[in-house]
């Protein structure tokens, strides 16, 4: 004879595992959050970096084209060959308005409450 030791119907037992599986996707998404949290906030942080370096590499990119004018060729029309040579300024300038971007957007929230 089979002994039936509780109140157990296939009702109850199916309802067990819906909540069982509720569970098991509920703990899976507050760890796939925490992992997505942890990716972009260091995402943020290379991306502040790169943001911060790559005017110095733009101002490196230009010297460098500009001193090696046969390595890379881009046909404009209406540019004289040594145009660039008599358009520029001082590298100091440019260092200098670099140096002074990057203040402002560092300090951007204070000069903003100063401001406004």
């Amino acid at each position: 004879m089979a002994s039936n030791s509780g109140s157990s119907t296939p009702f109850s037992s199916a309802l067990g595992h819906w909540y069982l599986m509720a569970a098991v996707v509920f703990l899976f998404a507050i760890l796939a959050w925490v992992v997505y949290d942890a990716i972009m906030s260091t995402a943020t942080e290379l991306l502040q970096r790169l943001l911060i370096v790559s005017p110095l590499l733009l101002v490196i990119l230009v010297h460098w084209l500009a001193a090696s004018p046969n390595k890379l060729s881009i046909p404009m029309p209406g540019a004289e060959p040594d145009a660039i040579h008599r358009a520029g300024g001082s590298p100091w300038g440019i260092a200098f308005v670099l140096v002074l971007l990057f203040f402002l957007i560092s300090y951007q929230p204070s000069l903003h409450g100063l401001i406004f």
